[in-house]
């Protein structure tokens, strides 16, 4: 059951990808590694892996469909109607969305759910996985390569800064990762 759910909502993500102006490869080089990312981590720290890799798959629908701007409500709203479709317990609904709620860096506080703090780790831990791809949809949607370059620089920053305050779970071998990619990062754009 949990496999054919999983399932059903990897392929309307991917769905909404296809239909997307600028998103389309979003699956492959972003969303696909957060859900991997979470995975990893929600065994890891033995954390629910279904509410996990749902948020994961659903966090980022918003902002496919269009609604950049505080994605995050939209993803929650649709997380909760597409889960609502394919009969998910409402405890699992409100957890995925709680997740996909506090996954945005925007925010610096640090989740309580072990859950929702997997998706934000996951989240940032994916930006050094494939910085230049998402360069490539910053530079596409704006058409600015300076001030992309710069937007992408400030968001790994931002998102090393965060992973760095996370005390309770051992991330130390991700934030070293992160910190070897942003290094790179820098010297191959500076």
């Amino acid at each position: 059951m949990e496999e054919n759910v999983v399932e059903e909502v990897r392929k309307v993500f991917i769905e909404a990808c296809k239909s997307s102006r600028y998103f389309k490869e979003d699956y492959e080089v972003h969303t696909g590694v957060v859900e991997k990312l979470s995975l990893y981590l929600a065994e890891k720290f033995d954390a629910n892996k279904l509410i996990v890799q749902l948020a994961a798959i659903l966090h980022d629908i918003g902002r496919i469909r269009g609604n950049i701007e505080n994605h995050e409500k939209y993803s929650a709203k649709e997380a909760e109607r597409i889960l609502s479709e394919l009969k998910i317990e409402k405890e699992i609904i409100e957890k995925v969305k709680e997740c996909i709620l506090r996954h945005r860096h925007q925010d610096p506080k640090i989740p309580e759910s072990l859950e929702a703090k997997i998706l934000k780790i996951a989240d940032a831990w994916s930006h050094f996985k494939k910085p230049l791809e998402i360069l490539g949809f910053r530079i596409r949607m704006t058409g600015r390569i300076e001030e992309s370059i710069k937007w992408m620089k400030n968001k790994l920053k931002r998102d090393l800064d965060f992973l760095m305050k996370i005390e309770d779970l051992d991330i130390k071998e991700i934030i070293n990762e992160c910190k070897k990619k942003y290094e790179s990062f820098l010297v191959l754009l500076d």
